[in-house]
């Protein structure tokens, strides 16, 4: 029983001493972008597609757009989802309360007037 009890400590010793080596990883706090206001996309008239648009929008520290890139487009509903993001307003995203670039991904789900129920 005393062997069984030294082995216990020294393995709880060996822990302990392993454990105040391992250095600690540093703990960032990250607040990412956010949407400010948005312009609802307008369904063209000459289109008959349904479908979703997704875009990766690119920003910069102060929310600000730098570029948008089209993930997954639909021929006639692309660049009116496009038209839309550019005139959306971001509130920039931090890093440790510091202003960073940030990229958010934004999907317009578009359906034909008159498909689907009446709002």
């Amino acid at each position: 029983m005393r062997i069984l009890l030294a082995l216990i400590c020294v393995v709880a010793a060996g822990i302990g001493a392993y454990q105040r080596g391992i250095r600690q990883v540093p703990s960032f706090r990250y607040e990412p972008a956010s949407v400010v206001s948005v312009v609802d996309a307008v369904y063209p008239l000459q289109s008959v597609a349904s479908g979703t648009v997704v875009l990766e929008v690119s920003l910069d520290e102060e929310g600000k757009i730098t570029s948008i890139r089209v993930v997954q487009g639909i021929a006639s509903l692309t660049e009116p989802a496009e038209h839309s993001v550019q005139q959306w307003k971001f509130k920039g995203a931090k890093l440790d309360g510091k202003p960073v670039s940030s990229k958010i991904t934004v999907a317009f789900s578009f359906v034909p007037p008159n498909v689907g129920p009446r709002l």
